[in-house]
């Protein structure tokens, strides 16, 4: 079946993640094993247990009601016509999914497989999964193939839906499951949940009917419902009766034998068998122990190695079933796997009681045998050194052997790692039958994970795939002997987890064998496989194979996951990974600039395909980055990197260049392609610009050289006018322009994404080759030429503007002149940045600056320079020289020059100061600002200081001019300009400077005695409020950031914001338009803007405030008083919504609807609303009346209008949808006004409130 090779690969172990790649460095230095012990207190599920008010109901309720609580089915209003669900199988469901191609999203594939993300999980079990937390609650899914249907247990209920139909508005079936109490603190193995499967229909018209349900409960009750729709009416009529377990016994596994019989595993390695037989039309379910009657050899065996020890690991551990046609006559066999031993059952295919213990066996001394590849003896068997211990187990259906999942410790394991195994043996129904035909070891390792639950388990998806779910990751590996396909998959968050798998299935017909499984994202991934690309994989070992191994995880993080923060599976490369990451990443680099990549995707507009691959390369070198394996990388290959991605930047620009002229006029470009494609062979059977730009931008450098030898060519030719050559030449300029002004764009903006050593260039760049130097010269001289050629031929009048010669306009004429001309300076720039970086090549790459080539290339350089620089000056382009002389610096006019560190003075700027005064001064000191040279601008002689100030006055610099004001003690301006640029400034920051130095400004002008004026302190108090404001945004801002992990902290503004959004306040998860007006809101203060008082009261509001943050509705409406510029009618407003939103924080019906409390409880209870402490604090501060509002007056009453005109910039569809929240917010107040007693509950705690007001007053008295 598979090799027998038994020393396990030293492999790359992939384990399970801490969240981020910065918290798993920090946790594998400092030896911590378990992860963080719950998500953040801020999820949706930790909010809705922390609701102050249902909490205390709820610790109520508990104590005082002894009535049951309602179970979720009989809740349920779907009406029972929508029951029947069932439909056709699920293989022939995937079969139809196969065909039509439904919308699945594609998580990652290769050659091999695919893994597909399927939405349409119905909302009630999205609802129970996410709100459940991970690291206590655990579940047990199973995904079932033959019914379509799907089952999720819990520790109370079961919930049942049709997983076929994938749809949102599936009904959900809810059963309740009986209760079972915690187990012993030294039972870890397993958790006290109910296992359950699905009893398919005997009726002829099974695909017309729903299955039945039978549970069974760690303690041994067991329930039977007959069919799922009992769910909807009468989910209480099951059958239930309770297994024949021993004292301390618990059952540790449940499969299905036979659609009429069960078996069910125990903890003291028993097998407990239920059947469902009908008699006289009534159902009847029957449990009864397997008897173990084997003879006298088989009971000293059992006696002797039987596994009833009182520990965690006693009993059965792994129960495996053949299928019922691998025994022949109707028969099927069962192994029962304890600690060291396995059970054999011979099963009949009727319940008829002829079950018979065929042999127990050890299987522990074959596992061993497999794993050292020899016999093993007593001793190693009893000492067990490599601390193996049996997992899983499955029948593999082909050959009938018996796959065991093991763990062990080997050499190459990883502290607090375990190793895993696969063992394939045949086992025989007589002793010593137990014989190893193979192993497969996993690469994959994993950490201890302290989530219910987190056994690993092995699958097969029909044919010879195997699968291993870990808790947060799934291994997929071939057993067949000639594969060594291994693939892991592990999730991005380990807050998430695996919770189930499909049952196993028939492959599709294309021969892919196909797994699905439910994760705690609420989605279903499928993997499906294609077993013969299995066969054709590398040998192992090889490091072509480590090296291809290693592409494909770095391009299918590229196309799949890197840049999809929504695509669950993580795509992190682990430190110790295997493979030449250089030339992987080149490999990947280089098939994104050619579109050779499998995985590239079809696009027509060949500028969306170009800006997909120019994304694609920044991703490349993020995800590098990322992961922390750019110091991996050389400095040539990592300047391979930027110019693969630097020509795909520049083929976007000459194709956006390309595409504007095709179709108009002849083109240098097209034809320079047309022949570089030519002479290569290529694209003579398509159109060979398009092929050019889709796989062949690596050329780009050669087309450049054909464009320059192309225009040479024309140029040359003496029978071509100067009109004609200036045409040619201008459009070949424009070509060399484009490309290298977007290179230098690159290089400039990821110069460190790359982190290359300016210092160094140890590869020959493509843009600085002999040929496109001298092709670089040659543009610049030629275009010299021709333009004084031109002269010639139209006089010199050609340089005046509107120059006519009769009735021959030159404007064309002329304009081509300045064209020609500025192409000059941008190609004296390119010339000497490509001669540059040629000459940093020969540096690096033969003796340095004294090699014979480097000094010929730098004199020639140096000549060319300044050759280059008198000419741009003789065409006029004087400022452009001096810029090129100053490393391109551009000077502009009289000022300009005049500032210039060689060529301007001190005394030149006052000359032209004392003589120009103001119109020169202005420019001077708008010069200044825009260079941002502000202490040059205020540290101006004294004699200039009134020019400065009527400057400053007559423009709008307030920003600049509150210094001015201070330095010549005008206070009053300094403080109005300071707290009116505050008002307008969006910077937190800047806007709390500014603040605090109007502020200080404002009491510097202000002597002892009229310092505490009224007139004084209220203007010292305006600007007080405004700066209690901006520190609650800071505060605010900073409790936001707390919220985000590390690997969200590295996401985009608009990402965080969405998550602290969700997270803060989930409960706008049916306001769509206040979940976005609040993530807008999140994202502004995060990126350090400052916010209006009503966005400042949205974000105080909208959010779920519970505990102490309750208090951030009083702090609103000390916002809202102290706002004294919001308009009235949107005051009213404002004070409507956190009144409004005040009301709806706590849960009125739930209050209403209890029963039994006693008055102090009922009062404690009414403390703990957000109302009470609302008005506690209000009261506390003093606020007017008009800040109060009852429920019946909180209702909004706002106009469109009114909204637009406070978030103008919103379009008028999303002010119609905050107008539809408004409204379910009235909806939501309306209803806890005349169904819940809103109003009733309001007056007894304006009550009790005063009653506390008073009885604090008694006291004090």
């Amino acid at each position: 079946m598979f090799s027998g090779a038994s020393t396990p690969p030293k492999a790359t172990r992939t384990p399970r993640r801490a969240g981020t790649r910065a918290s798993r460095a920090a946790i594998a230095a400092s030896g911590e094993t378990t992860p963080r012990a719950s998500p953040p207190p801020s999820t949706s599920a930790s909010l809705h247990r922390n609701r102050s008010l249902g909490h205390n109901l709820h610790a109520a309720s508990r104590a005082l009601s002894a009535s049951p609580a309602p179970s979720l089915g009989s809740r349920r209003t779907r009406s029972v016509a929508a029951a029947s669900e069932a439909g056709s199988a699920m293989d022939l469901d995937e079969r139809e999914r196969a065909t039509k191609g439904e919308e699945d999203k594609v998580l990652v594939k290769d050659e091999s497989y695919v893994v597909l993300e399927k939405k349409g999980l119905p909302a009630e079990v999205e609802q129970v999964i996410r709100a459940a937390d991970p690291y206590t609650d655990p579940f047990r899914a199973t995904l079932d193939s033959q019914t379509g249907f799907a089952l999720l247990v819990s520790r109370e209920h079961c919930f049942v839906w049709n997983w076929a139909k994938r749809s949102t508005s599936s009904t959900t079936y809810v059963f309740p499951l009986p209760a079972t109490p915690p187990l012993p603190t030294n039972i870890t193995a397993f958790a006290p949940l109910s296992y359950a499967s699905f009893v398919p229909s005997s009726s002829p018209t099974t695909s017309q009917r729903e299955p039945g349900l039978l549970s069974i409960s760690t303690l041994g009750a067991i329930r039977y419902w007959e069919s799922i729709s009992m769910a909807l009416s009468g989910v209480e009529r099951f059958k239930a009766l309770d297994a024949p377990l021993s004292e301390g016994e618990l059952v540790r596994g449940f499969k299905m034998l036979s659609p009429t019989s069960y078996l069910a595993s125990t903890s003291q390695a028993r097998l407990i068998l239920v059947t469902i037989s009908s008699v006289g039309g009534r159902v009847a379910v029957n449990a009864r122990p397997l008897e173990r009657s084997v003879g006298w050899a088989g009971s000293v065996w059992s006696a002797v190695f039987g596994g009833r020890q009182a520990d965690p690991r006693a009993g059965v551990l792994a129960l495996a079933l053949s299928p019922a046609n691998s025994a022949g006559e109707g028969k099927s066999w069962s192994y029962a796997l304890t600690e060291k031993d396995v059970q054999v059952w011979e099963m009949p295919s009727r319940d008829d009681g002829g079950e018979r213990l065929a042999v127990e066996q050890d299987v522990f001394a074959g596992v061993l045998e497999a794993l050292s590849g020899e016999k093993v003896t007593n001793e190693d068997w009893a000492m067990n050194s490599g601390k193996v211990e049996i997992v899983d187990a499955v029948v593999v259906p082909s050959s009938g052997n018996l796959a065991v999942l093991i763990s062990h410790i080997t050499p190459w394991t990883a502290f607090n790692y375990t190793s895993y195994a696969i063992v394939l043996l045949e086992v025989g129904s007589t002793q010593n039958s137990v014989s190893p035909i193979g192993v497969r070891h996993l690469a994959y390792q994993a950490r201890p994970d302290p989530r219910p639950l987190s056994s690993p388990k092995l699958s097969l998806a029909g044919g010879e795939t195997a699968f291993v779910t870990f808790v947060d990751a799934v291994v997929m590996l071939s057993l067949a002997a000639e594969s060594s396909f291994e693939e892991s998959f592990p999730l991005r968050s380990n807050t998430h987890r695996f919770l189930g798998v499909s049952t196993p299935s028939a492959p599709l017909p294309s021969g892919l064998e196909t797994l699905s499984l439910l994760t705690s994202t609420s989605t279903i991934l499928a993997i499906q496989v294609s077993p013969p690309a299995l066969l054709a994989s590398f040998a192992p070992g090889s490091e072509g194979y480590k090296t291809r191994k290693l592409k494909t995880k770095i391009e299918q993080a590229i196309f799949f996951g890197a840049s999809d923060v929504e695509n669950p599976l993580a795509f992190d490369l682990q430190p110790d990974f295997e493979g030449d990451l250089i030339s992987a990443t080149e490999a990947v680099s280089a098939e994104i600039l050619a579109s050779s990549s499998t995985n590239m995707p079809l696009i027509l507009d060949l500028r969306a395909q170009l800006a997909d691959r120019v994304q694609r390369s920044r991703t490349l070198i993020e995800y590098i980055n990322g992961n922390g394996l750019l110091p991996k990388l050389s400095q040539s290959s990592r300047r391979q990197l930027s110019w693969d991605a630097e020509r795909l930047a520049a083929a976007v620009a000459v194709w956006h260049h390309l595409n504007s002229r095709l179709g108009t006029n002849e083109s240098l470009l097209a034809d320079s392609i047309s022949a570089f494609m030519s002479n290569a062979g290529d694209g003579l059977n398509e159109d060979p610009l398009r092929t050019f730009f889709r796989t062949k931008v690596a050329s780009l450098g050669a087309v450049v050289e054909q464009v320059s030898r192309s225009a040479k060519a024309f140029i040359s030719d003496s029978t071509q006018s100067s009109d004609s050559r200036s045409i040619v030449l201008q459009e070949a300029n424009h070509v060399l322009i484009t490309v290298y002004t977007a290179v230098a764009r690159h290089r400039r903006d990821t110069a460190t994404h790359y982190g290359l050593d300016p210092s160094v260039l140890p590869t020959e760049p493509w843009s600085s080759r002999p040929i496109i130097l001298d092709g670089l010269q040659w543009h610049f001289e030629s275009t010299d030429a021709l333009l004084r050629e031109r002269v010639r031929d139209f006089g010199t009048s050609l340089e005046e503007e509107q120059a006519k010669f009769g009735a021959l306009d030159l404007s064309n004429q002329q304009t081509m002149q300045g064209e020609l001309k500025k192409q000059m300076a941008s190609l004296a720039e390119f010339v000497f940045s490509a001669f540059e970086e040629r000459i940093l090549y020969l540096h690096t790459s033969t003796e340095g600056l004294n090699s014979p080539d480097t000094r010929s290339l730098t004199e020639r350089y140096l000549t060319l320079r300044s050759r280059f620089l008198r000419t741009l000056v003789t065409v006029g382009k004087v400022n452009q020289a001096y810029e090129l002389a100053e490393r391109h610096r551009d000077f502009r006019a009289l000022v300009e020059l005049c500032n210039h560190p060689q060529h301007g003075s001190l005394q030149r700027i006052q000359f032209f100061m004392d003589k120009y005064r103001e119109e020169f001064a202005f420019s001077l000191y708008q010069f200044y600002i825009e260079k941002d040279q502000l202490r040059v601008l205020l540290e101006q002689d004294d004699a200039y200081r009134p020019l400065l100030t009527s400057f400053l006055d007559s423009t709008d610099n307030p920003h600049i001019s509150w210094i001015n004001d201070i330095a010549i003690g005008r206070f009053g301006n300094a403080t109005d300009a300071l707290v009116g640029e505050a008002v307008k400034e969006q910077s937190l920051a800047q806007k709390k400077l500014m603040l605090s130095l109007g502020k200080l400004s404002q009491v510097a002008q202000s002597s002892k005695e009229t310092l505490f004026t009224e007139g004084v302190q209220r203007a010292i108090e305006v600007v007080d409020d405004k700066l209690d404001l901006v520190n609650s945004q800071v505060e605010l801002k900073e409790n936001f950031n707390d919220i985000l992990s590390g690997s969200e902290n590295r996401l985009s503004l608009e990402e965080k914001s969405e998550i602290i959004a969700a997270r803060v306040a989930p409960i706008l998860a049916d306001r769509p338009a206040f979940a976005q007006l609040y993530a807008r809101l999140v994202n502004q203060l995060l990126q350090g803007q400052s916010l209006s008082p009503e966005d400042h009261i949205d974000l105080l509001t909208l959010k779920e405030n519970v505990g102490d943050q309750s208090g951030d509705f009083a702090s609103a409406l000390e916002i809202l008083q102290r706002a004294k510029e919001i308009p009235d009618a949107r005051r009213q407003i404002m004070v409507q919504a956190i009144w409004r939103r005040v009301y709806l924080r706590d849960d009125w019906a739930s209050l209403r609807a209890a029963v039994g409390l006693k008055d102090e409880e009922l009062a404690g209870t009414l403390r703990s609303t957000a109302l009470f402490s609302t008005l506690a604090a209000a009261a506390a501060s003093s606020l007017p009346d008009s800040l109060y509002l009852e429920p019946g007056h909180s209702l909004f009453t706002g106009s469109a209008e009114e909204i637009a005109a406070r978030l103008p910039d919103l379009p008028d569809q999303f002010i119609e949808a905050l107008l539809g929240d408004f409204e379910t917010e009235n909806r939501e107040l309306l209803e806890a006004i005349q169904q819940h007693g809103l109003d009733s509950f309001a007056t007894e705690i304006n009550r009790l409130l005063q009653e506390g007001t008073t009885g604090d007053v008694a006291m004090a008295e």
